[in-house]
């Protein structure tokens, strides 16, 4: 199961700015190449291919930023390159927490201090995420701070 990283809308701006840059300059960089007349030399237009070929590729990559669930393990996937590498173990999951609208999980890696985790996906998809979770390793505890000072606990 799948499940978008979101980000801020700044930082999607951004990278649709860095996008549409790309392309512009990819396109001119190309129509340089194929012989169009542009106030380009054929080196600036092998670097406008070469540069901007790699910002949009970079950008688009950022812009597929997942969470994936398998049967053991959370990913945290940049296209489909794990970059966890395997780090967080379902069964080593101890704690999922909502608190101020944000989802926490905590988990064992090394030694025996948990570590934590902010999980930035959308809130609507919160239930689902741990409902999946808890369903693959029943000893996860579910905390939700839902005002100040009253906490829901479920196993």
């Amino acid at each position: 199961m799948r499940f978008q990283f979101v980000t801020t809308l700044t930082i999607k701006i951004f990278l649709l700015i860095i996008i549409i840059i790309s392309i512009v300059g990819f396109t001119l960089g190309i129509l340089a190449f194929a012989g169009v007349r542009i106030e380009v030399s054929h080196a600036q237009a092998t670097l406008l291919v070469s540069v901007f070929s790699l910002t949009a590729i970079t950008a688009t990559l950022l812009a597929t930023i997942h969470y994936k669930v398998d049967a053991t393990y959370l990913h945290l996937n940049i296209a489909f390159i794990d970059m966890l590498g395997n780090r967080i173990k379902i069964d080593n999951i101890l704690n999922i927490v909502i608190d101020d609208g944000k989802l926490f999980i905590s988990y064992l890696w090394k030694g025996p201090d948990p570590v934590i985790a902010l999980i930035s996906i959308n809130p609507k998809k919160y239930d689902k995420f741990r409902e999946l979770l808890m369903s693959r390793n029943k000893n996860i505890i579910f905390y939700e701070n839902k005002d100040e000072g009253t906490t829901d606990c479920q196993q």
